[in-house]
Protein backbone atom coordinates (compact mmCIF):
# COMPACT_ATOMS: atom_id res chain seq x y z
CA UNK A 1 0.00 0.00 0.00
CA UNK A 2 1.97 3.42 -1.23
CA UNK A 3 2.01 5.98 1.25
CA UNK A 4 -0.60 8.05 -0.42
CA UNK A 5 -3.38 5.95 -0.07
CA UNK A 6 -2.47 5.04 3.77
CA UNK A 7 -2.69 9.36 3.97
CA UNK A 8 -5.94 9.63 1.61
CA UNK A 9 -8.29 7.16 3.37
CA UNK A 10 -11.13 8.14 0.36
CA UNK A 11 -8.50 7.49 -2.70
CA UNK A 12 -10.77 4.78 -3.63
CA UNK A 13 -13.57 6.60 -4.60
CA UNK A 14 -11.13 9.54 -6.16
CA UNK A 15 -12.31 10.75 -9.49
CA UNK A 16 -15.52 8.43 -9.60
CA UNK A 17 -18.41 11.45 -9.63
CA UNK A 18 -21.03 8.64 -8.77
CA UNK A 19 -19.33 6.80 -6.31
CA UNK A 20 -20.27 7.50 -2.65
CA UNK A 21 -19.92 6.28 1.07
CA UNK A 22 -21.29 6.59 4.54
CA UNK A 23 -18.30 8.51 6.81
CA UNK A 24 -18.51 9.65 10.22
CA UNK A 25 -17.19 13.09 10.36
CA UNK A 26 -15.74 15.39 13.63
CA UNK A 27 -15.53 19.10 13.82
CA UNK A 28 -11.83 19.68 15.38
CA UNK A 29 -12.89 23.57 16.09
CA UNK A 30 -16.35 22.57 17.97
CA UNK A 31 -15.71 18.63 18.56
CA UNK A 32 -19.11 17.70 17.17
CA UNK A 33 -19.40 14.73 15.25
CA UNK A 34 -22.16 14.13 12.62
CA UNK A 35 -22.62 10.68 10.13
CA UNK A 36 -22.88 11.92 6.20
CA UNK A 37 -22.54 10.94 3.08
CA UNK A 38 -18.88 11.21 1.21
CA UNK A 39 -19.27 11.74 -2.93
CA UNK A 40 -17.23 14.22 -5.57
CA UNK A 41 -14.28 12.69 -4.39
CA UNK A 42 -11.31 14.29 -6.41
CA UNK A 43 -7.38 15.17 -5.50
CA UNK A 44 -8.42 18.68 -3.78
CA UNK A 45 -11.52 17.65 -1.57
CA UNK A 46 -15.13 16.20 -1.74
CA UNK A 47 -18.18 17.17 -1.03
CA UNK A 48 -20.31 16.54 2.29
CA UNK A 49 -23.99 15.21 2.40
CA UNK A 50 -25.88 15.02 5.92
CA UNK A 51 -28.77 16.70 7.52
CA UNK A 52 -26.38 18.41 9.96
CA UNK A 53 -23.53 19.60 7.82
CA UNK A 54 -24.19 23.70 8.61
CA UNK A 55 -22.84 22.56 12.77
CA UNK A 56 -19.26 21.77 10.85
CA UNK A 57 -16.76 24.94 11.35
CA UNK A 58 -13.74 24.45 9.36
CA UNK A 59 -10.96 22.57 9.91
CA UNK A 60 -12.79 18.57 9.93
CA UNK A 61 -12.16 14.88 10.32
CA UNK A 62 -13.51 12.36 8.01
CA UNK A 63 -13.54 8.77 8.82
CA UNK A 64 -14.33 6.62 6.43
CA UNK A 65 -15.49 3.02 7.05
CA UNK A 66 -12.97 0.56 7.85
CA UNK A 67 -10.21 2.82 8.38
CA UNK A 68 -7.79 3.49 11.13
CA UNK A 69 -6.71 7.24 10.50
CA UNK A 70 -8.86 10.11 9.65
CA UNK A 71 -8.96 12.71 6.40
CA UNK A 72 -7.65 15.90 7.27
CA UNK A 73 -9.78 18.63 5.13
CA UNK A 74 -11.43 22.31 5.59
CA UNK A 75 -14.90 23.00 4.59
CA UNK A 76 -15.01 25.45 2.17
CA UNK A 77 -18.79 26.47 1.47
CA UNK A 78 -22.07 25.07 2.76
CA UNK A 79 -25.15 25.25 0.74
CA UNK A 80 -28.33 23.72 2.09
CA UNK A 81 -27.32 20.12 2.82
CA UNK A 82 -23.83 19.65 1.37
CA UNK A 83 -20.37 20.83 2.28
CA UNK A 84 -17.71 21.40 -0.11
CA UNK A 85 -14.34 20.55 1.07
CA UNK A 86 -10.86 20.75 0.27
CA UNK A 87 -7.94 18.17 2.10
CA UNK A 88 -5.11 19.59 3.95
CA UNK A 89 -3.45 16.65 4.74
CA UNK A 90 -2.94 15.69 0.95
CA UNK A 91 -1.85 18.94 0.26
CA UNK A 92 1.68 18.15 -1.02
CA UNK A 93 1.08 15.15 -2.61
CA UNK A 94 -1.23 16.71 -4.67
CA UNK A 95 1.17 19.59 -5.49
CA UNK A 96 3.49 16.89 -6.36
CA UNK A 97 0.92 15.20 -8.85
CA UNK A 98 0.82 18.63 -10.55
CA UNK A 99 4.00 19.00 -11.55
CA UNK A 100 3.42 15.61 -13.42
CA UNK A 101 0.11 16.33 -15.24
CA UNK A 102 -0.44 20.12 -14.62
CA UNK A 103 0.71 22.95 -16.08
CA UNK A 104 0.81 26.51 -14.12
CA UNK A 105 -0.79 29.13 -17.32
CA UNK A 106 -2.28 32.52 -17.30
CA UNK A 107 -5.43 32.11 -19.23
CA UNK A 108 -7.92 34.47 -19.37
CA UNK A 109 -11.76 32.86 -18.62
CA UNK A 110 -15.99 33.76 -18.46
CA UNK A 111 -17.27 31.43 -15.88
CA UNK A 112 -21.22 31.38 -16.18
CA UNK A 113 -23.95 29.51 -15.21
CA UNK A 114 -25.56 27.07 -17.43
CA UNK A 115 -27.70 29.82 -18.94
CA UNK A 116 -25.63 32.27 -19.63
CA UNK A 117 -27.51 34.57 -17.02
CA UNK A 118 -24.66 35.38 -14.68
CA UNK A 119 -20.84 35.45 -16.27
CA UNK A 120 -17.98 36.28 -13.86
CA UNK A 121 -14.49 36.96 -15.49
CA UNK A 122 -11.51 35.16 -14.03
CA UNK A 123 -8.24 33.46 -14.99
CA UNK A 124 -6.88 29.75 -14.92
CA UNK A 125 -3.97 29.52 -12.80
CA UNK A 126 -3.28 25.58 -13.01
CA UNK A 127 -4.41 23.52 -16.30
CA UNK A 128 -4.82 19.82 -16.79
CA UNK A 129 -6.54 17.44 -18.67
CA UNK A 130 -9.24 16.82 -16.76
CA UNK A 131 -9.07 19.58 -14.10
CA UNK A 132 -8.22 23.42 -14.08
CA UNK A 133 -7.66 25.94 -10.67
CA UNK A 134 -9.06 29.58 -11.28
CA UNK A 135 -8.95 32.90 -9.71
CA UNK A 136 -12.06 35.04 -9.62
CA UNK A 137 -14.58 37.07 -7.76
CA UNK A 138 -17.92 36.18 -7.00
CA UNK A 139 -16.90 32.01 -7.04
CA UNK A 140 -19.42 30.91 -4.31
CA UNK A 141 -22.67 32.77 -5.87
CA UNK A 142 -21.96 30.23 -8.74
CA UNK A 143 -24.03 27.04 -9.64
CA UNK A 144 -22.50 23.58 -9.18
CA UNK A 145 -21.81 23.21 -12.81
CA UNK A 146 -20.80 26.09 -15.06
CA UNK A 147 -19.85 27.17 -18.61
CA UNK A 148 -15.98 27.93 -19.02
CA UNK A 149 -15.14 30.07 -22.21
CA UNK A 150 -11.56 30.48 -23.52
CA UNK A 151 -10.36 32.34 -26.59
CA UNK A 152 -8.54 29.02 -26.92
CA UNK A 153 -11.67 26.92 -27.48
CA UNK A 154 -14.41 27.41 -29.83
CA UNK A 155 -16.91 26.09 -28.03
CA UNK A 156 -17.84 26.93 -24.13
CA UNK A 157 -16.56 23.87 -21.97
CA UNK A 158 -18.79 22.66 -18.77
CA UNK A 159 -17.53 22.28 -15.94
CA UNK A 160 -18.33 20.97 -12.51
CA UNK A 161 -17.06 22.90 -8.59
CA UNK A 162 -14.65 20.26 -6.74
CA UNK A 163 -13.79 23.20 -4.42
CA UNK A 164 -14.12 26.94 -4.35
CA UNK A 165 -13.98 29.76 -1.90
CA UNK A 166 -14.24 33.39 -2.48
CA UNK A 167 -11.17 33.74 -4.70
CA UNK A 168 -10.08 30.55 -6.32
CA UNK A 169 -11.59 27.28 -7.20
CA UNK A 170 -10.44 23.88 -8.43
CA UNK A 171 -13.20 22.73 -11.27
CA UNK A 172 -13.68 19.41 -12.96
CA UNK A 173 -13.69 19.22 -16.81
CA UNK A 174 -16.86 17.54 -17.77
CA UNK A 175 -15.45 16.48 -21.33
CA UNK A 176 -18.75 14.06 -22.38
CA UNK A 177 -21.47 16.97 -21.58
CA UNK A 178 -21.83 19.69 -23.95
CA UNK A 179 -23.88 22.98 -24.52
CA UNK A 180 -26.21 21.41 -27.08
CA UNK A 181 -27.41 18.14 -24.46
CA UNK A 182 -28.50 21.25 -21.96
CA UNK A 183 -30.19 23.16 -25.23
CA UNK A 184 -32.09 19.47 -26.11
CA UNK A 185 -33.03 19.36 -22.78
CA UNK A 186 -34.40 23.08 -22.70
CA UNK A 187 -35.77 22.60 -26.29
CA UNK A 188 -38.37 19.35 -25.40
CA UNK A 189 -39.48 21.26 -21.95
CA UNK A 190 -40.23 24.44 -24.70
CA UNK A 191 -41.57 22.22 -27.05
CA UNK A 192 -43.65 20.54 -24.45
CA UNK A 193 -44.88 24.03 -23.09
CA UNK A 194 -46.09 24.73 -26.86
CA UNK A 195 -48.00 21.12 -27.09
CA UNK A 196 -49.97 22.48 -23.89
CA UNK A 197 -50.74 25.89 -25.16
CA UNK A 198 -52.22 24.14 -28.50
CA UNK A 199 -54.55 22.25 -26.56
CA UNK A 200 -55.54 24.48 -23.95
CA UNK A 201 -56.24 27.21 -26.92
Amino acid sequence: MSSETKMHGLVHLQDQPDAEEEVVVMDFDNLSVLHATVSNVSEWGCRLTSVDVSRLYKNVGIWPKDADTLVKAQVTSVKGSDAALVFAKSEKSVSDKRREKRNNVSIPVKIADLEGITEIEGRIVDAGNNGVRITAKGLTAMPEEVLLTMKKFDKPVVAEFAWRNETSAGLRLLWNRTLEQNEDENGDEDADAGDEEQQSA
